[in-house]
């Protein structure tokens, strides 16, 4: 067994022991991330107080940087071609069952929430806005949760992050030439 499974069982099988901890789990999986956004939200509107061009360039960014990200999480995946563990390992715990499991089954290797969460984050940096630092817990709280919830291996995540970092590196790369 590979570390990425050997890490996977040790994380994913805490599942279903405490109910808190699924709670945590769970919500770290779905719910953090849309907190992220409505934070990062209220940050461009704070930071660019009066400045509806700014706000909305930085909302662009956000959107041009994620969607970019996603399109080479996805290109990835379809090299790799990594099905979920629940399908690997159906003895683990999973506490998602997916609606079509044909569209969200094949795809493992990048996590798009990871991807999403540490895009978030990366580019409330790269803009200053307030409080962006502590965005790094939630996206680290959103890779332990899909984790724990059974749907991605660890190295799943650090993909869906790595991608996020490439995406942040040349996004403001073109930032800085372009702004």
């Amino acid at each position: 067994m590979n570390i990425n499974s050997s890490l996977f069982k040790k994380i994913n099988g805490l599942s279903g022991k405490n109910h808190w901890l699924d709670a945590f789990g769970w919500a770290g999986a779905e719910l953090v991330l849309v907190a992220m956004l409505g934070w990062y939200s209220v940050s461009v509107f704070l930071a660019y107080e009066n400045n509806w061009p700014a706000r909305g360039r930085a909302m662009l960014i956000l959107l041009a940087a994620g969607l970019g990200g996603w399109a080479l999480n996805f290109l990835i995946a379809w090299v790799v071609k990594e099905p979920r563990p629940f399908l690997n390992q159906p003895q683990d715990r999973s506490l998602f069952h997916p609606l079509f499991p044909a569209l969200f089954t094949w795809k493992s290797f990048p996590s798009d929430h990871a991807l999403w969460a540490m895009t978030i984050f990366l580019t409330a940096l790269i803009l200053h806005l307030p409080l962006a630092w502590p965005l790094i817990i939630l996206a680290a709280w959103v890779g332990w949760g899909r984790v724990f919830s059974g749907v991605h291996y660890p190295g799943d995540i650090i993909g869906g992050f790595s991608v996020a970092l490439f995406v942040a590196a040349v996004g403001n790369f073109l930032i800085n030439i372009l702004f």
